[in-house]
């Protein structure tokens, strides 16, 4: 018998290094660390935080971008360009062959296609009446 709960942030954690383990069984992994943390921020002369990145390469030398954010006063300057490429060139530096990202439709697709991504996937009514692109891009 079970129960169905909520997690605690132990729980998630808990859960993810178990499905881990897992993969790791079926793929071993190819770098020494199972993580690399890649994000980066820009900071403003005031200390603002004005965009950032948060991405990681994970066990397959595969980099995954999770949130590139840029303020609205700063968007069309380069930030986004150079937080992505200094992403990039980390994840190459370490060993990652691929990176990948998703984006919807009223996001940024353009400015990634720009960039060399590719769209290999598109998720229809998500949100309702949007697209969500899932997006690659070779490294080596």
């Amino acid at each position: 018998m079970y129960q169905i709960q909520a997690c605690e942030e132990e729980d998630k954690r808990y859960i993810v290094d178990r499905l881990v383990a897992y993969n790791l069984t079926q793929v071993p992994a190819r770098q020494e660390e199972l993580f690399v943390d890649l994000s980066r921020k820009a900071v403003a002369e005031s200390g603002e935080v004005i965009a950032g990145i948060i991405a990681r390469m994970y066990c397959w030398n595969c980099a995954d971008v999770d949130v590139l954010w840029v303020a609205d006063c700063c968007r069309g300057n380069g930030i986004g360009k150079r937080l992505l490429r200094e992403t990039e060139e980390a994840a190459r530096e370490k060993g990652a062959y691929l990176i990948h990202l998703d984006t919807f439709d009223f996001q940024a697709k353009e400015f990634y296609e720009g960039l060399g991504y590719e769209v290999f996937g598109v998720l229809d009514d998500c949100p309702r009446g949007h697209e969500r692109y899932y997006m690659k891009k070779r490294l080596a």
